[in-house]
């Protein structure tokens, strides 16, 4: 029974490979001659502007130890997960001082153990649903309007929907997991729960202030209605979030650098981890605990610095406090991840990119308990967790740029304690990555 069993996981992975990967493809040829036309055909007083990509990221990883699992658990015998997105990015000025974005974007398929069992999840493309099937959602649509103070000095506001790691906890080096690291505690600060649905998308509105490489920028948004939800919160006063940073650039030893402080708050009908623990009603189902008025806030710091014309470093710092439930990003409450990428000169593959990271995350005594009591989160849990342990990550990628618009990735990432359980793993990952940008 077991291999049959197996067989047929395998051959619905593979009709869905070949069934629903053609459509994609053949939509991103007709995107992408769209683009090409309309750039070719565009001049330097054109008003609109025309950008595609598409990433395909297959993943797999070794058998590893798995002497109990529970609902979230990553499973130690499945086969490999594939994901595609393709984005449309239409960017157009409406007049001298104000531009609108739109992006409407295709993704299909889903990550290993439907994206969960690693806080850390080692694929920042992969979405938390339950429908591999591709689905196409307009996931940017906002104005933007720059108001100039002098040169140097401008006032942007943004109000629409958008992600809000677009503009807050960027660094160059480790933030985008189509052409950089893929592990979602790399592409991001993992303790920071930054407000956004299940694909990552918010409404709301950005003010911030740019002085060369320097800002400051605020931001308030709207909270999903439930964990991983698809839906936005419409009860605005009493679900929200706020983000405020602090950029500051700098030149050490005659290389740029900047360092980014970040502090957030959020408001949302979330649960309480110590109620869903300690009082016996609620049978450890933290979704029974559900109320307005909990608070998750921390803070995240940000550095990027270059270390010459080739290479730079990165780390990020985070914290939350750990008590209401995680709400929209990944169960990570504390978190340090630093590295390092260059492009390969010396051998000149001037165009290629190679880069290796870490992570420690962890997780609080709030959390701890919950889960070892037997409860779950949507991206964690695996019925029980008798040996804490901190999520241990190596990430390192090789980026083969074979032109302007055509990327190969091969990925590698090791994850020691998954979930933060000492009795499982640990697990090795393997990836390709196929990016297309025109």
């Amino acid at each position: 029974m077991p291999k049959i069993q197996k067989l047929v996981t395998w051959n619905t992975g593979a009709s869905f490979r070949f069934k629903q990967i053609v459509p994609i493809l053949f939509y991103a040829a007709l995107i992408s001659s769209a683009c090409t036309y309309a750039q070719e055909e565009s001049d330097s007083a054109s008003n609109l502007n025309l950008h595609f990509q598409q990433t395909v990221i297959v993943q797999n990883h070794d058998i590893f130890r798995s002497p109990y699992s529970g609902t979230n658990s990553l499973d130690a015998n499945e086969t490999s997960a594939l994901t595609v997105t393709s984005t449309l990015f239409i960017h157009g000025s409406l007049n001298k001082w104000i531009d609108a974005e739109l992006d409407p974007e295709l993704a299909g398929g889903k990550g290993l153990s439907s994206s969960t069992g690693v806080a850390g999840f080692p694929n920042g493309e992969a979405y938390r649903v339950s429908d591999v099937a591709p689905a196409i959602e307009l996931d940017r649509a906002y104005l933007h309007k720059a108001i100039p103070i002098d040169s140097a000095h401008r006032i942007d506001v943004v109000a629409g929907k958008f992600s809000l790691a677009d503009y807050f906890d960027v660094n160059a080096y480790s933030n985008s997991p189509r052409t950089q690291f893929m592990n979602w505690a790399l592409i991001n600060n993992g303790a920071w729960d930054y407000p956004a649905n299940t694909r990552g998308y918010t409404g709301g509105i950005i003010i911030q202030y740019l002085c060369g490489a320097s800002a400051f920028r605020f931001a308030i948004a709207m909270e999903p209605t439930t964990a991983n939800g698809p839906n936005l919160d419409d009860h605005i006063s009493k679900a929200h979030g706020e983000a405020l940073e602090c950029q500051l650039g700098y030149s050490l030893w005659g290389h740029e650098g900047k360092v980014r402080a970040l502090l957030f708050d959020n408001s949302a009908r979330m649960g309480s981890y110590s109620e869903a623990t300690n009082d016996t009603i609620y049978q450890h189902d933290i979704a029974l605990t559900r109320q307005y008025g909990r608070d998750k806030y921390g803070f995240g710091l940000n550095f990027e610095q270059a270390l010459n014309e080739n290479a730079g470093a990165f780390l990020r710092i985070g914290w939350n406090d750990g008590q209401t439930e995680t709400w929209a990003y990944t169960e990570i409450d504390r978190t340090v991840s630093g590295g390092v990428i260059s492009n390969l000169s010396l051998i000149a593959r001037n165009n290629d990119y190679c880069g290796i990271a870490f992570v420690f995350d962890g997780i609080s005594a709030a959390h701890r308990d919950y889960l070892a009591s037997g409860g779950y989160g949507f991206i964690i849990g695996d019925g029980k967790l008798p040996h804490y342990g901190t999520e241990s990550i190596i990430e390192a990628y090789y980026l083969f740029q074979f032109n302007k618009m055509l990327g190969i990735s091969l990925d590698y990432q090791f994850v020691a304690n998954p979930a933060y359980n000492r009795d499982r793993g640990p697990v090795n990952f393997g990836a390709i990555r196929v990016h297309f940008e025109i």
